[in-house]
């Protein structure tokens, strides 16, 4: 073979001389683009997992709530609906709702319209919308459920101060609602 004259570091290439070897892959190896494939999949994989988890369906545990349940909560303080941190209290200590009444979602209903027969029960018990307004009270209707309410669903009648102040003492005495 002749000797080939370098250029710039590199050989240069030869007109008439021996043919060249097999050509090299220029590519990467395959083992690189499979190890890519397997970790883009684990990265994928990774993240669905933690999507499951961060987006799974953890039920609230409710407390047992009765009529004349006094319930301690920031969400109901709040007005939200989230059961989350409700837990029953002691009427005498700083209560957020007294409940006074326990319905259940009737076919064709919806929580508004079971709100408005919790308004009817306070109304029957000396509580009409004047004397709870007289006081800076609401009724309200929540639904004991993490889920969305559907017929069947056990509803709390509560009130409560319409700003969220605390409140102590029962609103309601103890009657057959």
């Amino acid at each position: 073979m002749a000797q080939q004259p370098t250029w710039r570091g590199h050989r240069a290439p030869v007109e008439d001389g021996d043919p060249p070897g097999p050509a090299r892959p220029t590519g990467r190896p395959r083992w690189v683009w499979l190890l890519g494939i397997g970790a883009a999949a684990a990265i994928v994989a990774g993240c669905a997992a933690l999507t499951s988890h961060l987006v799974r369906h953890d039920p609230a545990t409710l407390p047992a709530i009765t009529d004349h349940s006094c319930l301690s909560s920031t969400d109901l303080a709040r007005g939200d609906t989230s059961l989350r941190h409700l837990a029953t209290v002691d009427c005498d200590r700083l209560h957020d709702a007294e409940v006074f009444a326990l319905r259940t979602i009737a076919p064709g209903e919806d929580l508004d319209d079971v709100g408005v027969r919790c308004l009817e029960v306070a109304t029957r018990l000396g509580m009409d919308s004047a004397a709870l307004a007289a006081r800076d009270l609401e009724v309200r209707p929540l639904a004991l459920t993490d889920r969305e309410p559907t017929a069947g669903t056990p509803v709390a009648c509560f009130v409560r101060q319409q700003h969220g102040t605390p409140q102590s003492g029962a609103v309601f005495s103890g009657s057959d609602r």
